[in-house]
């Protein structure tokens, strides 16, 4: 049976403040635990026949990208409070997951009472734009004999965005070059004096970005970057990039750096600029 990754985990609320309270849901079924295990050649199958939320709950272990070191605390209803994974032969007995009270297959971490992006130390536009990850192990992932661990296959999830909590804001996180795609632009959040206060027409998004693996590019037409303005110092451009970029059959973008700023372009105040990578194309 194949399983589609919301029907194995899921965020609750979605969309999802990242800035908020959620849970992350996971079916533990024993149809569900067989097709996590498909190609996985050091997880131990039998790991999850035995599942009790006293005496034998199952440890989330989690990470965000390679070179990230998650934090081993933060700062929660005003303690410390340890956020790390723990040892992989001792999880953290604060990764624990905790069974639905209605569905006996369903368990959840809330993320210890605080929100995916205290708990990861990032802020709320990074955890948009890039899977976080996690397995599901016992206490003690060790291997239990012919290299198997007791733990599932490696997952992700992307928050779905709710709205621009950042200055700048693509939705969806995961976007793809021939799909329509937004940028959102809140100059209420603008720290650089001489872009406050924007009137409608005046703000414009400026791009450099690569393709086919080649160097960073630039659009020359400064018209094209208007953005359109949406109320209450909000503004926004959607695009289907391929077509935004002018790109030819078989081109792949590889990549985006967006920047907000004003006429003339030519001597402008920047915005830092949000780096973006479009998923791949089928």
């Amino acid at each position: 049976m194949t399983l589609k990754a919301q029907e194995i985990f899921y965020l609750d609320p979605t969309p999802t403040d990242v800035t908020g309270p959620a849970r992350l849901y996971i079916d533990l079924s024993p149809e569900t635990i067989s097709s996590w295990f498909e190609g996985c050649g050091n997880c131990d199958v039998n790991t999850f026949d035995d599942l009790d939320p006293e005496t034998n709950p199952p440890y989330l272990w989690m990470w965000f990208r390679d070179g990230y070191s998650r934090p081993q605390n933060a700062q929660i209803n005003g303690e410390d409070v340890n956020v790390s994974n723990g040892e992989w032969s001792a999880s953290n007995p604060n990764m624990v997951l905790k069974q639905d009270e209605n569905n006996e297959n369903l368990w959840y971490f809330d993320f210890l009472g605080t929100s995916i992006a205290n708990f990861y130390g990032l802020p709320a536009a990074e955890l948009y734009l890039e899977d976080f990850n996690f397995l599901v192990k016992q206490i003690d992932g060790s291997d239990i004999g012919e290299g198997q661990e007791q733990k599932t296959a490696d997952f992700g999830i992307l928050p779905e965005p709710v709205g621009c909590f950042e200055k700048i804001c693509p939705f969806p996180g995961t976007f793809f070059q021939d799909q329509y795609f937004v940028i959102t632009y809140d100059n209420n959040k603008e720290e650089i004096p001489t872009l406050q206060n924007l009137s409608p027409g005046e703000a414009l998004i400026w791009f450099r970005y690569k393709v086919n693996g080649g160097s960073f590019q630039v659009l020359q037409d400064e018209s094209i970057g208007v953005m359109e303005f949406d109320g209450d110092g909000i503004f926004s451009t959607t695009m289907i990039p391929e077509q935004f970029f002018g790109l030819s059959d078989g081109d792949i973008l590889d990549e985006i750096q967006v920047y907000i700023t004003k006429s003339p372009i030519q001597a402008p105040p920047f915005t830092a600029p949000i780096t973006l990578f479009p998923g791949c194309p089928e």
